[in-house]
């Protein structure tokens, strides 16, 4: 079986498996990334707003954007490796 964190050598019988679970493997991070870069960027601009400058603040809110648009490609990299090896969404 594939894994959805790491690499494994026990794929199914799919064509193109190796392609399939690096999509897989990325989307996870990616997803796992953006929503610890969102959770951070929201405790920046709006937990502890006050310990922070207007440039930081700034920026988090930038940062805030680009991390919820990479939860979401990470669910399409993870919807496209899924599909491919034939499971349903």
């Amino acid at each position: 079986m594939y894994s959805n964190f790491h690499f494994s050598n026990r794929l199914p019988a799919v064509p193109d498996a190796h392609h399939l679970q690096r999509l897989l493997v990325m989307g996870n991070w990616l997803m796992l990334l953006g929503l610890a870069g969102t959770v951070f960027t929201i405790e920046v601009c709006y937990v502890f707003d006050d310990y922070f400058s207007l440039m930081s603040q700034v920026a988090g809110h930038i940062s805030m954007l680009l991390f919820a648009v990479s939860i979401k490609f990470g669910y399409i990299l993870r919807c496209i490796a899924l599909k491919g090896f034939g499971e349903e969404l």
